[in-house]
């Protein structure tokens, strides 16, 4: 949980900071920029988009935004692509092996040209398979999670009308407070009296 809360504190910063790094990471050493610097400069913005819509796509998710950890599918293909990037800095092609300017690689392993080349193209096949990679997980990820999300809400709808119909039901056949009481109530009919002999004698003497 730790290495992923690290990971999702570093997403932002490091989406500006390695497409700089593979831009100009030769140019820290001394190396001088020449023509690869120009291809470099319509190439590295598409790296630059690729990796924020990537980390939109990441962040987009309630439950990393809520936990500030990136998924562990997310970690790998992050690690991928920022070792890929780093690498993209010190193997990038020497327009000669044997002059003065010459990748980090190259002046502290004293490899050739070809090594360079070949390390270059494979951290270039990685960064571009990580960073589509990531693109294609945050989207699968963020559509089932939403997709969670809505269902569980569903279900919270259907078990609270669930509990309203059971509630109305069980109030509909409940008896009155008046169902239990014997005898007509006053004004729903004729009513009979009757009275002691004597008493009505008495009533009607005074008559």
């Amino acid at each position: 949980m730790t290495a992923r809360r690290v990971l999702f504190r570093l997403l932002w910063p490091l989406v500006f900071a390695l497409p700089l790094w593979v831009m100009f990471g030769r140019a820290f050493f001394g190396v001088p920029l020449g023509l690869q610097f120009v291809g470099q400069v319509f190439l590295v913005p598409l790296l630059f988009v690729g990796q924020v819509v990537a980390a939109g796509l990441v962040v987009a998710r309630r439950s990393v935004r809520t936990g500030r950890a990136v998924s562990w599918l997310d970690a790998g293909l992050l690690g991928t692509a920022w070792v890929a990037q780093l690498a993209l800095g010190f193997f990038l092609v020497d327009s000669s092996a044997g002059s003065r300017a010459a990748s980090a690689f190259t002046a502290v392993a004293g490899g050739g040209l070809d090594l360079s080349t070949a390390l270059f193209a494979l951290s270039a096949v990685v960064t571009i398979a990580s960073v589509i990679g990531l693109v294609a997980s945050g989207v699968w990820q963020l559509l089932r999670e939403t997709g969670e999300r809505v269902a569980a809400s569903m279900a919270d709808l259907d078990r609270v009308a669930g509990l309203g119909v059971a509630q109305a039901g069980a109030a509909g056949n409940r008896p009155s407070a008046t169902s239990g009481m014997r005898g007509p109530a006053r004004g729903d009919g004729p009513v009979i009296r009757i009275e002691p002999r004597g008493e009505g004698d008495a009533r009607r003497s005074d008559a």
